[in-house]
């Protein structure tokens, strides 16, 4: 795939084919060592456009090549069709879109440019360059809270406000300046809960967010300025809370007369857990369960500690008769073992971290199930 080349005649502009499409394929005939030698560069492919005028036109494609002995077997495409038109250029003043204002409680000025007379010089074909309206860039101020500079590359756009092709700026970038400031009415405070009393015992406050983080506050310059850096919302009370809530609170005003825009209310989410804690048990019977009839299990030790790590309120409430210790002996024959015992702590409403068996492993000895031989009475002596 070989560029064609084009050269317009004065004051001409192609606009069909676009430059990116103006591409033929050459076959080329030679004695092999030629074409093991023969590169893309050495092979020319042109077409004549110098006594051409505007307009629709078929011409034919030339191809030279610089290398010889070799011709040329074959050219894809032949011919290309190419339409040209009457270069223009024309000045288009400049535009600045605002996508995005500043924050709320901030104003702005009208963006200036520092390119005379706010123009920008649009150059193409005629029928493009009649399409373009302004030179335009879009300008996103969500975030600036302090006079914002940048330098933006312009973009061609018609009435309808999407980009031209084919048509070519200068200056391509420009220059834009935006003043922003707080607005003398409207001042930004921190805010931050009102949080009084302290969970039940055995509870704890381990986190707390809330947004927004800030609000608007409206008023008179005077009261604007003699308001605190933070102000504080309607107290949250954790006197009886034993678990993690969400709550609506209102922002408290001094002043009457001052009016809140973003909102009235913050979000507070308050995370509240139980203090975590251990306690052992000691003395719980180890049960025996699905050892096969006529078979009896000695254990050692039968009994074992247990060690509980959790909640601590519920570790107050837990019984030793909630705890139960089991040994599974399902199909164990006659012999010794060791075994581990599974633990379960208060039938599932424990939410238990960490339960451990103290020993971990029990001794156990299967053995026939003999009952005691009956003890003979002694016969009298009938001389007695």
């Amino acid at each position: 795939r070989l560029e064609v080349r084009m050269n317009p005649p004065a004051g001409l502009i192609i606009t069909t084919p676009a430059a990116n499409n103006r591409l033929a394929s050459v076959i080329v005939s030679a004695p092999r060592s030629v074409l093991d030698l023969l590169t893309g560069e050495e092979i020319a492919v042109s077409a004549d456009l110098s006594n051409l005028g505007p307009g629709d036109h078929t011409v034919g494609l030339q191809v030279s090549l610089a290398r010889q002995p070799a011709s040329v077997a074959d050219t894809i495409p032949r011919v290309m069709h190419v339409i040209m038109e009457e270069a223009a250029q024309r000045q288009v003043p400049l535009r600045a879109v605002v996508t995005g204002e500043p924050p709320a409680g901030y104003t702005r000025d009208e963006p200036v440019f520092d390119v005379n007379l706010n123009q920008a010089l649009v150059s193409g074909a005629a029928s493009k360059v009649a399409e373009v309206v302004a030179a335009q860039v879009e300008l996103d101020l969500r975030q600036q809270r302090n006079p914002y500079e940048a330098d933006l590359r312009l973009v061609p756009v018609d009435a309808d406000g999407n980009s031209v092709a084919a048509v070519t700026l200068d200056p391509q970038v420009v220059h834009v300046q935006v003043d922003i400031r707080r607005r003398d009415d409207v001042r930004e405070i921190s805010v931050r809960p009102s949080i009084v009393g302290t969970p039940p015992v055995g509870y704890v406050l381990n986190a707390l967010s809330y947004d927004p983080q800030a609000v608007l506050v409206s008023g008179a310059p005077a009261q604007l300025a003699a308001l605190p850096d933070t102000l504080s919302t309607a107290p949250i009370d954790l006197s009886d809370r034993t678990e993690s809530f969400q709550v609506s609170v209102p922002v408290v005003l001094s002043d009457e007369s001052l009016l809140l825009l973003s909102g009235q209310n913050v979000t507070v989410s308050v995370e509240i857990s139980a203090v975590t804690g251990s306690r052992q048990f000691d003395g719980i019977p180890v049960e025996v369960v699905g050892l096969t009839d006529g078979l009896v299990a000695h254990l050692a030790p039968n009994q074992v500690s247990v060690l509980v790590t959790g909640p601590q309120p519920q570790l107050d409430a837990l019984r030793t008769d909630e705890i139960r210790v089991a040994l599974d002996l399902n199909g164990l024959e006659m012999g010794n073992y060791t075994l581990t015992p599974s633990v379960s702590v208060g039938q599932g409403q424990i939410s238990a971290s960490s339960i451990s068996v103290l020993p971990a492993e029990i001794d156990v000895e299967i053995v026939p199930n003999v009952p005691p031989t009956a003890t003979q009475p002694e016969s009298q002596n009938p001389d007695s």
